[in-house]
């Protein structure tokens, strides 16, 4: 038996036989190329490329049935190139296309003929793939032990969200997405630390915070409780039950301890919105006899006061309800003819009073009198961390009839956040190039909206080369597996 021969998956050989002195060893046609320069004499030359390759191939023939003819014929005629392998080199394969004169009937008669095979490409190509991995690295080394470039395709398996994937080979690029692309960014918001209707105890320190100084003596003493109003709108309020006794103000205070962000952070900057009732309804003769004292006070880990919000009913003789503001220990401004200033903060018609510190600023703005005054602080980075309400009488005066609190909260301004940002790639995604017909698959998609202007196919040189893998500073490396074949002459 002569040379095997198989072509499209058919031994050949079970019709005729390759005549001794073929060789598909030959070269493709080499077709340099070069151009005329202006006026010069001669020729530049450009560049060399190889054309098809063509194969002549003879044989004899054995004595075929029309069946087997039929049967020969059939195997060689194709629409398309296929793979022929030559059984002394049967680890390579062209991709080939008989050409001519397929007259079998005639080279029956004859006994011998000709087959011409043609291989657009010119080359031969490795029956094994070979394969090569990442094992995690960003880059990957190849060996070509061909005598020429071949076409890589490369599969990327993302194992986090990525802005873009690079490929480097040699002086070949090949790129998509976009490497300033970003994972997300750090935005700020306001939250609420805590919300209190006063239904119910949830915490409050009794009688262990800070008063602002409007007398010497500020005893905290006495208790307090608690009566739910409403429960379907989640509606109540706190009030002194005893005011205990002393010689100036004095009563019972509740604390809140401000709970820190999402973060463990304390507030700097922050709003409070709290409603509060202070007014003599249902006192009837006394009404005007009536002394009370109610103020909300902020101050920081130190206990140092940032800032007092109080009203005050300090005259005996009749109904008056004063207001003043204290900042860091200094009483700034107050406010003495208000009888309209009596409050009833039942419902939820909106804060009665409104306390908002940003950088070294406070703003307090009190909606029952349409006050809003703004002042500054020396401390700009104080940190809250205590609220008390004070509720007192003086002396033994009769108290207020209405001085409760209803509702209040602490919003902490400035809270940083990450905001996550869908990206280009996402974890399992599966980026798939092949370079030989230069297509883009991003998960079995063919997808070029995204290539770089400037990406080439990948093509593997003889010899041993690197294949670099770039993705977002923010990304992991992805699974990249690279498949080739090598080529020969």
């Amino acid at each position: 038996m002569g040379l095997s021969v198989i072509f499209n998956g058919i031994e050949l050989n079970k019709y005729l036989n390759v005549l001794v002195g073929f060789s598909d060893m030959d070269s493709p046609n080499w077709n340099p190329t070069t151009k005329d320069v202006g006026f010069k004499n001669g020729s530049t030359f450009v560049d060399t490329r190889y054309g098809k390759k063509q194969l002549l191939m003879p044989f004899d023939m054995f004595e075929l049935s029309r069946e087997d003819i039929d049967d020969l014929k059939r195997a060689l005629r194709v629409d398309e190139p296929k793979m022929l392998v030559f059984g002394d080199a049967p680890d390579r394969f062209f991709y080939a296309i008989p050409s001519g004169n397929m007259d079998f009937d005639e080279y029956l008669i004859y006994g011998t003929g000709t087959i011409s095979w043609i291989i657009p490409d010119g080359v031969a190509h490795s029956l094994t793939e070979k394969t090569s991995t990442n094992n995690g690295e960003s880059t990957i080394t190849l060996t070509n032990r061909g005598t020429e470039t071949t076409p890589i395709d490369v599969r990327a398996k993302m194992l986090s969200d990525n802005g873009y994937l690079g490929l480097v080979l040699d002086d070949r690029f090949y790129q998509i997405g976009n490497p300033g692309e970003v994972d997300g960014e750090t935005k700020e918001k306001t939250v609420k630390l805590f919300d209190d209707h006063f239904t119910q105890d949830r915490g409050w320190v009794l009688n262990g915070g800070v008063t602002p100084v409007v007398t010497p003596e500020r005893l905290q003493v006495g208790a307090v409780g608690y009566t739910v109003e409403n429960a379907a709108t989640n509606e109540g309020y706190v009030k002194a039950t005893d005011y205990g006794s002393g010689d100036s103000w004095h009563g019972p205070a509740l604390t809140k301890i401000i709970p820190a962000d999402e973060n463990g952070e304390y507030p700097t900057n922050w709003r409070c919105e709290y409603r509060f009732d202070f007014n003599t309804d249902g006192g009837g003769p006394s009404r005007g006899k009536q002394i009370g004292h109610s103020s909300v006070t902020f101050s920081d880990e130190n206990d140092d006061i940032i800032c007092s919000v109080v009203f005050e009913d300090n005259n005996p003789v009749m109904e008056r309800s004063d207001m003043a503001l204290y900042i860091e220990n200094k009483r700034v401004w107050d406010t003495r003819e208000t009888q309209k200033f009596y409050v009833t903060g039942r419902g939820s018609g909106g804060p009665a009073v409104v306390v908002e510190k940003i950088g070294n600023t406070i703003t307090v703005g009190f909606t029952y009198g349409g006050i809003k005054k703004t002042f500054f602080l020396s401390n700009p980075n104080a940190t809250l961390k205590k609220v008390t309400w004070y509720c007192a009488a003086y002396k033994s005066h009769t108290p207020i009839q209405n001085n409760n609190i209803r509702a209040l909260n602490v919003r902490k301004h400035n809270v940083q956040y990450y905001e996550d940002i869908p990206n280009f790639l996402s974890d399992g995604d599966v980026v798939e190039l092949n370079s030989s017909s230069n297509e883009l698959y991003i998960n079995d998609i063919k997808d070029w909206d995204r290539v770089d202007i400037g990406s080439k196919p990948l093509l593997l040189p003889p010899g041993q080369h690197t294949l670099g893998i770039a993705v977002s500073d923010f990304a992991e490396i992805p699974e990249v597996e690279v498949t080739y074949r090598e080529r020969w002459l």
